[in-house]
């Protein structure tokens, strides 16, 4: 939405500067988008007429032109293209500085441009600074005088400013200079002019035109006047000005008035060429209908669209004349020889007029207006002050009394306020009397207030408050409220706490530790994967079978279930990944995931890790350089995450049955609670998931292992007294496990060690028929002084009988 300084001290006084009023109107909730100050004084910019352009001949994206300035002829070099001879353009002459769009001034001088003389400069707009974007040169009328000022084209020496407006889809009456005067005229705390809308018009009599409302839902008013003896010709150089600085090309003084009451009201009117409606019924008759199904109209762009049913159209007796709200027709379009004149005002239903705008990819800036919601209390005082301007301004009469088609009125909207919520909310301290005052400024007005008996104190009795049609945002006490705090000053109202909060929620907790899950993680060298809610049918049966959670109404076939789990989202993005030469992943994803038991739907939040491809990055030597990542890499970042995390005592044992997802599984113990499983994936998933190398999976209970983990830290000095390493090489079953000697040793509960490490496995030569050869570091400190040798022999003595004992494991000398 563009307006300008001046258009809108035509309806309300205000001493504020251009750069105050954008602050303020930004305060009030309007966005300004940019201010552009046009219409100023332009020294030494003239209008100039081309006479010749040709070829410059060092150049070959240069013209050199010879133009007629008013007093005579001069050479001009221009490296513009979208312009002729016979063309009027501006001229700034040497000696006079020009401003340019946002750059410090220069002054044009007499000069050779590639060994050609010129004796000054034509202008684009921006270079003037006007709002217009166009590539190349300003192309003014062709009843442009040479050697005329430039200011005195442009309508005046009087300056201007245009202010582009960002207005909120709940906003529509700011879609109008009347509505930003309102809001204005509400904080400055001064009178709202509205313009003169009086016509000559006979109160009764014999109609020119019949209206018939076939659709009344989708059109509930529709008013039309005719205007008899108008002459269609250019538009006077006010309205024209007007239109141009907010950047809309005038067409003729009728289309441009219709254009101009829009602006003004934000009201989109249109007029028909009244003899172009069909005559078959006395008066003509106006028919607001659907559109046949593949019903054909041509509107003004020239292009023919195809209609749906669901479309309104504005008709006549036999064909469609304009699509409702959004666009005329060719077939009754205002024409140099028109003289008799429709005029159209009505209101449509938003909904409607979105879904046909979208559906036929037709935009305008009535269209705009319509489908956010217009002011159906408007339509007639809008007619009434476009048939004023259309009669000052190609003459004709109004011979007839107007047609009003608006079967149901509206009834009015009433919203009941109480003035201690105000203050609640806003944390203030506002009287009743300014809350209202701020109110009826914005012409809200005062319609039941429930008197206190006498005698009585406390809080004020509610009020209730007639909201205009133009404030179809207004719908509850809150709105009401709002528009209290934005006329007080939303930058006034003090930033306090509000009362009753509590310091801290049960969300802040779980969002700092799923955070820390993801830092631990991201420390571990993974990266997170975001995948999708909603999977497909197939992808989830991989996971939990038959309880899987469908969706009523699915979006997709890829996307009709609730994930039951988090690993097909990380195998699809495994898939996305190899497909792009990314081999090498290791990932992680945080997620709900949900499953059915009967009627009863759950919701968990998991943890998935998936690790495929090298597990060094590529180099051209080493031993490892192609690697793959196994078991035991999985095994080793989810022991670190768990030790991390403050989980102990996990524990990790095979199971006979792999599932639907794994080659080989294994489950995740914490003591007796399976917290999660982990394995290799299968290798018709892995051929189906178009993945070449073996993939190791996670897929863990998050809300379980946050719930059992200690979350505390302990921090522990460095050791300050040397160690003694013990080492055993001892002849294990061989069912024996590494877990297994772990729990042994912590049973047998030895002094002062301090860390147990397998570094060596063997099978083979020398060893017996089912054991194995383990060997294992021992090492032992005290924090307090140096351990001898005699303490340490006597508690790895124990250490070693346990593992005799537990294990049957015969110690190899």
């Amino acid at each position: 939405m563009k307006v300008t300084l001046n258009w809108l001290k035509q309806y309300v006084d205000f001493d504020w500067s251009p750069e105050e009023l954008a602050d303020r109107l930004t305060m009030l909730g309007i966005e300004v988008e940019g201010v552009v100050k046009t219409g100023a004084n332009f020294p030494g910019v003239v209008v100039a007429e081309v006479l010749t352009k040709e070829k410059h001949p060092n150049a070959d994206k240069l013209s050199v032109c010879t133009v007629n300035d008013g007093k005579g002829q001069r050479q001009i070099v221009c490296g513009a293209h979208n312009f002729k001879a016979g063309d009027k353009v501006p001229l700034v002459l040497p000696g006079s500085s020009l401003p340019g769009s946002g750059k410090e001034p220069f002054t044009i001088k007499v000069g050779k441009i590639r060994g050609v003389e010129s004796h000054g400069m034509l202008c684009s707009p921006q270079e003037l600074g006007l709002p217009d974007n166009v590539d190349g040169l300003l192309i003014l009328k062709p009843d442009a005088h040479p050697g005329q000022p430039f200011a005195e084209y442009m309508g005046g020496d009087k300056p201007d400013v245009v202010y582009d407006l960002e207005i909120t889809p709940n906003r529509p009456d700011l879609n109008s200079v009347i509505g930003i005067a309102r809001e204005i005229s509400a904080l400055a705390g001064k009178p709202l002019r509205l313009p003169d809308n009086n016509v000559s018009e006979p109160p009764q009599g014999q109609p020119l035109v019949q209206i018939r409302l076939d659709d009344k839902e989708l059109c509930p008013r529709y008013t039309a006047r005719v205007i008899r003896g108008v002459k269609v010709g250019p538009s006077p150089e006010w309205l024209r000005s007007m239109l141009e600085k907010v950047g809309i090309r005038s067409i003729s003084n009728i289309v441009d008035v219709t254009n101009y009451v829009m602006l003004e009201t934000g009201q989109p009117l249109h007029a028909f060429d009244y003899h172009l409606l069909d005559k078959n019924s006395n008066p003509p008759a106006i028919v607001v209908r659907r559109a046949a199904e593949a019903e054909k109209f041509v509107t003004l762009d020239g292009q023919e669209r195809q209609l749906k049913a669901d479309m309104l159209l504005i008709a006549d007796e036999t064909k469609g004349v304009a699509l409702a709200g959004i666009m005329g027709g060719q077939n009754s379009e205002i024409r140099n020889d028109t003289v008799d004149v429709l005029l159209e005002s009505a209101y449509f239903k938003p909904q409607n007029i979105r879904a046909t705008s979208k559906r036929l990819d037709l935009r305008t800036e009535s269209s705009y207006r319509f489908e956010r919601g217009g002011d159906v209390g408007i339509c007639d005082w809008a007619s009434r002050r476009a048939a004023r301007l259309i009669i000052e301004t190609s003459g004709g009469t109004l011979p007839s009394p107007a047609v009003d088609a608006y079967p149901v009125p509206a009834p009015q909207k009433q919203i009941t306020l109480r003035h201690e919520k105000v203050n609640e909310l806003l944390g203030l301290n506002l009287a009743p009397e300014q809350i209202e005052a701020y109110l009826e400024k914005l012409e809200l007005r005062l319609a039941v207030r429930k008197p206190r008996p006498v005698g009585e104190s406390g809080p004020s009795e509610p009020v209730t408050f007639k909201i205009p049609t133009f404030r179809v945002d207004l719908k509850r006490e809150v709105d009401l409220i709002e528009e209290v705090g934005r006329l007080y000053g939303v930058d006034r109202i003090p930033s306090t706490p509000p009362r009753g909060a509590l310091g801290s929620n049960e969300f802040d907790t779980r969002h700092d530790e799923y955070a820390d899950v993801r830092r631990i993680l991201t420390g571990l060298g993974l990266f997170e994967a975001q995948g999708q809610t909603l999977i497909s049918e197939k992808a989830a049966r991989l996971a939990v079978g038959e309880k899987i959670v469908a969706l009523a109404n699915p979006l997709s076939s890829d996307m009709n279930v609730l994930r039951p789990g988090l690993l097909p989202g990380l195998l699809d993005t495994l898939r996305h990944n190899v497909s792009r030469r990314n081999d090498s992943m290791t990932l992680f994803e945080i997620g709900r995931a949900f499953t059915r038991e009967g009627a009863k739907i759950s919701e968990q939040r998991r943890l998935a890790i998936a690790i495929t491809g090298r597990r060094d990055p590529l180099f051209w030597s080493g031993a490892d350089r192609d690697a793959l990542f196994d078991a035991w890499d999985l095994k080793g970042i989810l022991e670190e995450f768990f030790d991390h995390a403050g989980l102990k005592g996990c524990s990790m044992s095979g199971r006979q049955d792999a599932g639907r997802i794994f080659l080989e599984a294994a489950d995740i113990q914490l003591g007796k609670l399976r917290i999660g499983e982990m394995g290799q994936l299968s290798p018709a998933l892995l051929k189906e998931y178009d993945l070449r190398d073996p993939v190791w999976l996670a897929d863990l209970d998050l809300d379980l292992i946050l719930r059992r983990r200690s979350a505390g830290k302990n921090f522990k000095a460095l050791p300050a007294f040397p160690s003694i390493r013990r080492d055993v090489a001892m002849l294990a079953p061989e069912s024996a496990t590494h877990d297994a000697v772990l729990q042994t040793v912590r049973q047998a509960k030895a002094a002062f060690l301090e860390s147990v490490e397998l570094f060596d496995v063997f099978r083979g030569k020398n060893v017996p028929e089912g054991r194995k050869s383990m060997a294992y570091a021992f090492i032992y400190r005290s924090p307090e002084r140096t351990l001898t040798d005699a303490e340490v022999n006597a508690t790895h003595a124990s250490v070693v009988e346990a593992l005799r004992q537990k294990l049957e494991a015969t110690i190899r000398e």
